[in-house]
């Protein structure tokens, strides 16, 4: 039974993993980086899953992970099946404890605030939902060094806006709105349009509008990949190939969020050619 159950949530991961906007875990990468990716993904996705689909005291089930994790960091095991996956990769690449935490504290934060004012409110989810993860990455490859933690937070922001206007629908039903309150009012967009079956032309100007601000950001941080040589270039490159891709699409669709597309995967593969050869060095 206990193999079955572990054969159907690495079935299961693999299945979230393919629904991404990137690739997660190439098949290429030697099968250390590959296997400490995907441990990392799957406690990425166990946070959100705790924080979004949960029965019962979700805030209570959250803290309980951050505990595992400390108690990791502490005695090299933990008690949560998932927790206790990460422990090869933190002795391996030895990330910071606070790159967990913050994951951990970024669905603590979407239990209490459904509404971010501003932009820059925005931003500071962000930095605890998405940046994290870049940094583990990072950590993961050997080459986490200052200035590439700076880039990488852009790249991991950017795709984490663009993740947000792809998804305003799925948001919206369960009582969340990402887009900035000023933006919905300078656009002219109701709130309730964002569960709209049919986007409105306000609502695809503001989608427009973001879309754009998230590829500024994402531009902004893809200088990394010239820092970068071999396997870490590769996969860097790979996340701002389902960036671009991610952004294509909403472009293609007239900004339209309710089709709810993902890159197919030579939508990616095209994104990705220009990413590897773009930044020279």
């Amino acid at each position: 039974m206990r193999s079955t159950t572990a054969s159907a949530e690495r079935a299961g991961t693999a299945d979230a993993m393919a629904g991404e906007n990137f690739p997660v875990a190439l098949a290429v990468l030697p099968k250390p980086v590959r296997a400490d990716l995907i441990a990392a993904y799957r406690f990425a996705r166990y946070v959100d899953d705790l924080g979004d689909e949960a029965p019962g005291d979700r805030t209570a089930q959250l803290e309980r992970v951050g505990a595992q994790i400390r108690l990791l960091y502490e005695t090299g095991r933990a008690q949560d099946e998932v927790v206790s996956g990460l422990g090869g990769l933190v002795a391996r690449a030895e990330p910071p404890v606070e790159v967990w935490l913050r994951l951990v504290e970024a669905n603590l934060v979407d239990q209490r605030v459904a509404r971010y004012e501003t932009f820059d409110d925005l931003l500071g989810y962000c930095r605890l939902s998405a940046n994290p993860v870049g940094e583990i990455v990072l950590h993961i490859f050997g080459c986490a060094t200052p200035d590439r933690i700076a880039f990488s937070d852009r790249i991991c922001t950017a795709l984490q806006l663009l993740e947000h206007w792809q998804d305003v629908g799925e948001d919206y039903s369960r009582g969340r709105i990402y887009v900035p309150q000023c933006d919905l009012r300078r656009f002219k967009v109701a709130e309730t349009l964002l569960d709209s079956p049919v986007a409105t032309e306000e609502l695809r100007s503001l989608i427009a509008f973001e879309t754009d601000r998230a590829l500024a950001w994402l531009d902004a941080g893809a200088p990394l990949v010239s820092t970068l040589r071999g396997w870490p270039r590769l996969a860097v490159s790979g996340y701002i190939a389902g960036g671009r891709a991610a952004a294509s699409l909403l472009r293609r669709s007239g900004h339209d969020p309710m089709l709810t597309q993902k890159p197919s995967g030579r939508d990616v593969a095209r994104a990705w050619l220009e990413a590897t050869v773009r930044w020279p060095g």
